[in-house]
């Protein structure tokens, strides 16, 4: 498709509402391609644009005020930003010793993550997620813990008070935990309200801890509130994530982990 490029930032910004409107759901990268712009360009028109009230940002992208802010299904999620959630794994990798104790909520990132997991290791992997399991079930080497409870249909995830509960047995050497939403401001966010207490619990009981996000959640917001930034080790992302947005987050004091600057 060829690109249409827009000549002033208004014309841009009346024709992202439009384009949302069109598609209910377009990512940064979609609406840039289209308006021959940057992503971080749209990315700023999009903060712009959700403050006018002319739409709402989310998990990776942006919905048009009469869609519902609710996350996409894990399905469509699956199939997006292979090669990033490849980059953050490979980091991830490289974050466990191999006889750690490893917290690892849910998430598609965090199942790439699991899958990733280095040869050498054979500590112990606690999780809510179903998926992860899976991907751990032949590593015979590997102790895994998966925490029963009520599951979110769809999400292969566990939750509630059984899940807590059991979790709560468990101290770990690191957590990675998924994330709906990354800001500076309102911190890490995510979209279910199930899946916020076993997150905050996990990072309550880690020695080291990490959200793990694709670039594209920067600057986007959920409906719930998990944490502040300040409580974490750092977040891991892939390459893509814009030099300004890097150098804003390492101004404020958030470790940030790119292929690029692993620890």
């Amino acid at each position: 498709m060829t690109a249409r490029r827009t000549t002033t930032t208004e014309g841009r910004r009346r024709r992202i509402v439009e384009l949302t409107a069109e598609a209910a759901f377009l990512r940064p990268t979609d609406i840039a391609e289209q308006l021959g712009v940057s992503a971080e360009t749209i990315r700023r028109d999009l903060v712009a644009l959700e403050e006018g009230g002319q739409l709402r940002r989310v998990h990776g992208g942006a919905l048009a005020l009469d869609v519902a802010a609710s996350e996409p299904s894990r399905t469509d999620r699956s199939s997006i930003n292979q090669d990033q959630k490849l980059q953050i794994a490979a980091i991830v990798a490289g974050l466990v010793a191999p006889s750690d104790i490893v917290f690892m909520d849910v998430g598609t990132t965090i199942e790439t993550a699991a899958q990733q997991l280095a040869a050498d290791f054979v500590g112990t992997v606690v999780t809510n997620s179903l998926a992860v399991g899976a991907a751990l079930n032949e590593r015979r080497e590997v102790e895994l813990h998966l925490l029963g409870g009520r599951v979110r249909v769809g999400e292969m995830t566990t939750y509630g008070s059984d899940a807590l509960a059991q979790l709560r047995t468990f101290n770990a050497s690191v957590a990675f935990i998924g994330s709906g939403g990354i800001d500076l401001e309102a911190g890490m966010t995510d979209f279910s309200s199930e899946d916020v207490e076993i997150k905050r619990t996990m990072l309550s009981r880690a020695s080291r801890t990490y959200i793990l996000a694709t670039s594209d959640k920067f600057g986007t917001q959920a409906m719930r509130s998990v944490c502040s930034l300040d409580e974490v080790d750092g977040i891991v992302t892939d390459a893509a994530l814009d030099a300004a947005v890097l150098a804003e987050y390492e101004e404020a004091g958030v470790t940030v982990l790119t292929p690029g600057r692993r620890p």
